[in-house]
């Protein structure tokens, strides 16, 4: 039996997701509580609408922290599926230099977080 996403994937409760509005601090503030480089941003329906990462703001230079936190992220994240298998995340996010892959629905809706180190283990 092959390792799926939704098998290793972090829930909603354990990763930052905010509204795709919230300001740069209320994103920082939600990385640092979870623990993690990445925010996730849905709209009022859990659909994903981007990813900001640590990356993300160390590349972009000097940022008001009442700005939209979303400005500063990726609108066009790689993404997967709870049903992929272990083995191909593992070759994408390898592939794309990515340490987290949103798992999302049919719907683009937000279910979960793959993060590098939970694929590698």
């Amino acid at each position: 039996m092959s390792i799926k996403a939704k098998d290793k994937m972090k829930k909603l409760s354990e990763i930052p997701v905010l509204e795709e509005s919230a300001s740069l601090k209320k994103a920082l503030d939600a990385m640092t509580e979870k623990r993690l480089g990445i925010a996730c941003f849905v709209d009022k329906d859990g659909k994903l609408k981007g990813l900001l990462t640590d990356g993300d703001l160390r590349r972009s230079g000097p940022a008001l922290l009442v700005s939209d936190a979303l400005t500063f992220g990726n609108t066009n994240p790689s993404v997967a599926s709870e049903e992929d298998e272990l083995t191909k995340l593992r070759d994408v996010m390898n592939s794309k230099q990515i340490w987290d892959l949103p798992i999302v629905d049919s719907k683009y809706k937000l279910i979960g977080l793959l993060h590098r180190h939970d694929v590698n283990q």
